[in-house]
């Protein structure tokens, strides 16, 4: 089957387009002719606060596509329209590039949308309009909880409901536990817990960081992460790196981490989870979203039931029994091998076949 992706690739940074690689490479093993699709820019200026879009040693980056250049998207078209491929793969996940999106599908081809999220974490200016003609124009929308789920059958599109595929690509990356603990500051007695990723409002380091205050005095959170807030944030408990972390430094953070937390406020999935059950660390999440599907309550994690401090803390003292443990180590283990590469991408050509 010949395929077009449409997605951010390496060299930009972040877990989308962390995604479209390991998608293209699983869908090469399944003996796809597969052509990636990068973007020549991404976000623009208003859209990203952070300091750059790339990975360390790189500035920009060669691609098909302009986001917010119409001139290009009539390229792209045709390039896609000259590849005759038996179907186009689009990752979506923000509203702002619905018209690039749609402009560039030659029509006529068969067409997936990969939904990350079906409403964005954070307004948007005629999100749902943007969203939903995109939407309509695709022969199926896969997603990845039973809230988009939810939410994506109520456009009136054809559904299929999949899973966010494990993120193991981090396992040898980054220091060794006792290296990695050493590095940032936790003592043997610590009890570390990870918050990973962009900081911004709705993903709750404040809830976290309250949280840890009602706890022990042992526990520290350890945060690794570019905050995109207006907030500063300040604990004697916090360890932050306020940075985008480095593919070849992801593994310090999780393998010095006991416990990983998402204190998530809202959420549709994370690929946070997926790194954490790649690194067998047992997960604390709120119930938002499709977060609690990546736990099974008790053996590999703990839900907490509201986005509170008071409910997050009980819950990491729950899971703290969990660490360390054997058990739970091959619990997290039977969970992770549900989240095969191979697995979504034969399900994800069953749904367009």
């Amino acid at each position: 089957m010949k395929i077009a992706l449409i997605s951010p690739l390496p060299p930009y940074r972040g877990g989308i387009a962390q995604f479209g690689k390991m998608l293209l490479s699983a869908l090469e093993k399944e003996s796809c002719d597969v052509t990636g699709i990068n973007y020549s820019h991404l976000y623009p200026d208003f859209l990203f606060p952070g300091k750059t879009q790339y990975e360390v040693g790189y500035s920009e980056v060669q691609g098909n596509l302009h986001s917010y250049q119409p001139f290009s998207w009539k390229n792209t078209r045709e390039y896609i329209k000259n590849m005759e491929p038996d179907l186009i793969i689009i990752q979506w996940w923000h509203p702002f590039f619905a018209p690039c999106l749609s402009a560039v599908n030659p029509g006529g081809i068969k067409s997936i949308a990969i939904c990350h999220n079906i409403n964005p974490h954070e307004s948007f200016p005629f999100a749902r309009t943007f969203a939903k003609r995109f939407f309509q124009k695709q022969d199926i929308l896969a997603v990845h909880s039973r809230q988009a789920e939810e939410q994506a059958m109520k456009l009136g599109s054809k559904v299929v409901k999949l899973f966010h595929p494990i993120y193991d690509q981090y396992l040898n990356t980054g220091l060794s536990r006792e290296d990695a603990r050493k590095k940032l500051g936790l003592q043997p007695n610590h009890k570390a817990l990870l918050f990973f990723g962009l900081v911004r409002e709705y993903k709750g380091l404040d809830i976290l960081l309250q949280a840890c205050e009602l706890l022990p005095e042992e526990y520290r959170v350890i945060a690794a992460g570019e905050n995109y807030t207006d907030r500063d944030f300040k604990s004697s408990r916090l360890l932050w790196e306020n940075s985008f972390i480095p593919d070849i430094d992801v593994g310090t953070w999780f393998n010095a981490a006991d416990i990983v937390v998402l204190p998530y406020r809202r959420a549709s999935q994370s690929g946070i989870s997926q790194i954490a059950l790649a690194f067998r660390k047992p997960l604390v999440v709120t119930n938002k979203g499709g977060l609690a599907e990546t736990v099974d309550q008790g053996k590999t994690g703990i839900i907490a039931e509201h986005a509170t401090p008071e409910s997050l803390a009980e819950a990491i003292l729950e899971c703290s029994s969990l660490t360390g443990n054997e058990i739970t180590t091959e619990r997290i283990t039977s969970k992770a091998s549900q989240f095969s590469w191979a697995s979504y991408t034969q399900k994800l050509l069953e749904a367009i076949s």
